[in-house]
Order: structure tokens, then C-alpha cells, then sequence
């Protein structure tokens, strides 16, 4: 059997296989960390303006407006929640597979779970399918870096991975997997132009509410026998043609069924851009272990590594400036939605000050540092005093993951704004229990405005 047959049978066989018992909680925590995620999001521009968006193209009643018991087509429902999932930079990431995998994956999920009925037992499975899929594809484009390319892993990722997601749920056959890894390489799309969006919307559309989006309408043609090529991956002018670096084909299969890559995903700590999640922990260790005030530093310095030095060097979107948020941090002693999202706090008079005592530093020897995504920060107090941290390992991504209690605690934090206890039921159904789709979206109506 060819690699594309071969992805394609496990895709259409997924739901039959079970998930080892850790892969199933670590699933858990990844479902309730975009559940989230979207709930928030819907509070900022781009999770605005795609609920009102959706709302009005409306559709056939399918799938819900997470945050609403509003109902539109799945299609419309997968676009809009998958844009308010990243709204807020608090959702998942994997870094071999270079993408966001939950901001996309699971809205398909969920929209085709509750346009079909389907339970829990089927979304967690279709949830660790999406994964495996997303990031085997994009490892095996051998991508050296997200500069290789113009195109944007952050899209291709989550497009195939919604797809299969939603292609397992739809119960395709075999035959009919083949149609759907073909509308998908069809749809993909996406360049890496996305990280000059100054307002944080056309990032979301690449990353999750474009990929939802075609993905479902994949897997709804091939439903319907909507007929294609069987070897539109590896084939003559197909998708490894027009987009690999060096191409890499068994990477699709390997393991597949062995190693689940949902394991090897990172969940965020902090409600703030990947870049900047180790200096919030340096920050939060630096706070606990020395006694100091906020008017007390004279200067500090933070080293960023240079591949990543650009995203957050004083950006003026509040959840990905590096400077801001280390000073938000510092003054609050924490860094919840408020603090990461409010953006009053970015001309508060001791925010801008401190601010101003704040100099970002480009390290080589960080970009080449592993694991990813390291910081150093060192703080001079106006005695004289020197703090520093080494942020090696993040917590939350796989070397340094976060537990039951760690995710809960992230959960309570950023839902705490909308101040009801009907969230606690919500974290306790999505971590505990078997359930309906129809349960699960009802404790997700919190009645958010428009």
C-alpha cells in the first residue's frame, strides 16, 4: 500500500482504534484549553467580528456559536469559533509540527461532532486524529524553518488536521478519504505575511478560521462523493510537488497509531504569544524567590532568541509585546485575561515607565538553544542588587508539562471575567466526564454579547 493509501485507511478507521489512557487525559486538557480559548476570544476584534460574521450567513441550523445557543451551518460555526479560539494567544501549539493544532482542530471537531450527535468518547478521538495528521504533514514538507518558505505551516498544519478530524466523524470511507486529503490540498493555502498583521484578525483567519473553514467544506464534498485523484500528496504536480522544501513522505505514516502527537503538543501557561510564555515564568520565579518592589528596578534586560526576536520586540499588540507584558507582569504580580488583554494598561503611567527601563536583546545563542523558546532576564534594583533567571524549559510544553491541577488553575483565571460558577461545571464535564455534544454546548452558553 502507497503512503497516501496508507494515511487515508486510518484515517476512515481512526474512531474504532482506542486511545492509550494518557493520550485520552492529555486530549482532555487540550479540549478544555481551547473551550477556553474561544470563550475569550469571542471577547476581542477578530472572535467579534467573526461571531457577528457568522451569525449573519447563518445556514442551516448544524452547529452552535460557542459562547451563544445561536445555531448556524458547520461550516459557518467551524469559521467562527475557529476565529475566536486564537484570538487571545492563549491557545495550544506544537513545535515540531509548527503550528497551532487546537485553534482549528477542534472547532471542526466539535461543529461536525454536533452536526452528527456524536459523544465525547468520538470527539476526544477525532481531536488526537487531527493532530496526529496536522503534524505529520508539515514535518514532512522539511520545512528547516518557518523561514524556508513563504507558506504558512501555521495554515497547513491545521487544514489537514482538521480535515481528517472532520472526515472521521463524517464516517468516509476509505475511497472517500482519498476525496478528502484531495479538496484539502486543493484549499490549502496561506503565506507567512500573516505575522505583519498589526490587528491580530487576518493571523486568526490563517491560522484557524480559514483552515476550519475549508476543511469542513473537504470533508462535507467528499461525504458527498464529490470524486478526485488517489494520489494528490505524492503524485505528479500534487501538493508535496507545489509545496515541500525537501520532501519527506514516509514522515506521514511513521508511527502512526504508535506515537500520538497531541502528547507531544505544548498548552500555554500564560495568555500571551509563545515567544514571551518563558519570561512570564522567569518573571513569576523572580517575584517568588526575591522581595522586591516594582519602583525599585533601575533596569532590566531581556535576551530573546533571534529567530523570534521580531514577533514580540515591542509590538503594539498588548499580548505579544515582550515589554509590556514583562511589565504588566511585574507591577500586577500576575497575568491573567485582564492583564494580558486590557489595553488601557499599555498607557498606564507605571506600565510606560517601567517600560521604559526595559531593553530586549536579540540572542543567537537562544535561537540555537534547545528546548525552544528560552529567555534570560536579568534586573538591577536601584541598590544595586542583580536578579536573574535562565528560562530553560517552558512550563507547559512537553518537557515541562502541566499538570491537572496547572490547567484548571489557567482555566479559572481567564474565565473568572465572566463571573458565573457555571464555568466550574464546564471544566469539571470537559476533564471528567462522558458527554454529549448537546451538554457540552449548553454549559458553553454564557450569553456573550455581540
Amino acid at each position: 500500500m502507497n503512503i497516501q493509501q496508507e494515511l487515508t485507511k486510518y484515517i476512515s478507521l481512526a474512531l474504532q482504534k482506542e486511545l492509550p489512557k494518557k493520550t485520552q487525559i492529555k486530549t482532555r486538557f487540550h479540549l478544555l484549553d481551547t473551550i477556553v480559548s474561544i470563550l475569550t476570544g469571542r471577547l476581542l476584534p477578530s472572535g467579534k467580528k467573526a461571531f457577528y460574521f457568522s451569525k449573519q450567513q447563518g445556514g442551516i441550523k448544524e452547529s452552535t456559536l460557542l459562547g451563544n445557543d445561536i445555531k448556524v451551518s458547520a461550516i459557518n460555526a467551524g469559521f467562527s469559533n475557529g476565529m475566536a479560539a486564537h484570538a487571545n494567544e492563549t491557545d495550544d501549539s506544537h513545535t515540531k509540527g509548527r503550528f497551532h493544532p487546537g485553534c482549528a482542530i477542534i472547532p471542526t471537531t466539535i461543529a461536525i461532532a454536533e452536526k452528527q450527535n456524536l459523544d465525547s468518547d468520538n470527539i476526544i478521538k477525532a481531536i488526537a486524529l487531527g493532530y496526529d495528521v496536522g503534524v505529520r504533514l508539515t514535518t514532512s514538507l522539511g520545512y528547516e524553518t518557518p523561514k524556508t518558505t513563504t507558506f504558512a505551516t501555521h495554515s497547513l498544519g491545521p487544514i489537514f488536521g482538521s480535515a481528517a478530524s472532520a472526515g472521521a466523524l463524517l464516517k468516509l470511507t476509505h475511497e472517500q478519504c482519498n476525496y478528502l486529503i484531495s479538496y484539502t490540498a486543493q484549499q490549502a493555502s496561506g503565506l507567512a505575511c500573516w505575522n505583519r498583521d498589526p490587528d491580530h484578525i487576518e493571523k486568526a483567519f490563517v491560522f484557524s478560521g480559514m483552515t476550519s473553514r475549508n476543511a469542513i467544506y473537504s470533508a462535507l464534498l467528499a461525504k458527498e462523493n464529490f470524486t478526485s485523484v488517489t494520489d494528490s500528496l505524492l503524485g505528479e504536480r500534487g501538493f508535496h510537488e507545489g509545496f515541500a522544501h525537501n520532501s519527506k513522505p514516509e514522515l506521514l505514516v511513521e508511527k502512526l497509531g504508535e506515537n500520538f502527537e497531541i502528547d507531544n503538543a505544548s498548552l500555554k501557561k500564560w495568555s500571551v504569544g509563545s515567544p514571551i510564555q518563558s519570561m512570564m515564568d522567569a518573571i513569576e520565579y523572580l517575584i517568588k524567590h526575591n522581595d522586591f518592589h516594582f519602583n525599585d528596578i533601575k533596569e532590566l534586560t531581556v535576551e530573546i532568541p533571534t529567530d523570534r526576536f521580531h514577533i514580540v520586540n515591542d509590538r503594539e499588540i498588548p499580548s505579544i509585546s515582550a515589554q509590556h507584558l514583562i511589565a504588566v507582569h511585574l507591577i500586577r504580580k500576575t497575568m491573567g485575561y485582564e492583564e494580558a488583554h486590557n489595553e488601557n494598561l499599555f498607557n498606564d503611567p507605571d506600565v510606560v515607565n517601567l517600560r521604559k527601563k526595559i531593553k530586549a536583546i536579540s540572542s543567537e545563542e537562544l535561537a540555537m538553544a534547545r528546548p525552544e523558546r528560552q529567555s534570560k532576564i536579568t534586573i538591577i534594583l536601584n541598590n544595586g542588587k542583580e536578579l536573574f533567571y535562565h528560562a530553560k524549559s517552558v512550563r507547559g510544553t512537553p518537557d515541562n508539562q502541566m499538570n491537572e491541577d496547572d490547567i484548571v488553575a489557567k482555566a479559572k483565571r481567564l474565565l473568572s471575567v465572566f463571573k458565573t460558577s457555571q464555568t466550574d461545571d464546564l471544566i469539571d464535564l470537559i476533564l471528567h466526564k462522558n458527554f454529549s455534544t448537546e451538554h457540552l454546548t449548553r454549559l458553553c452558553n454564557l450569553n456573550i454579547k455581540d
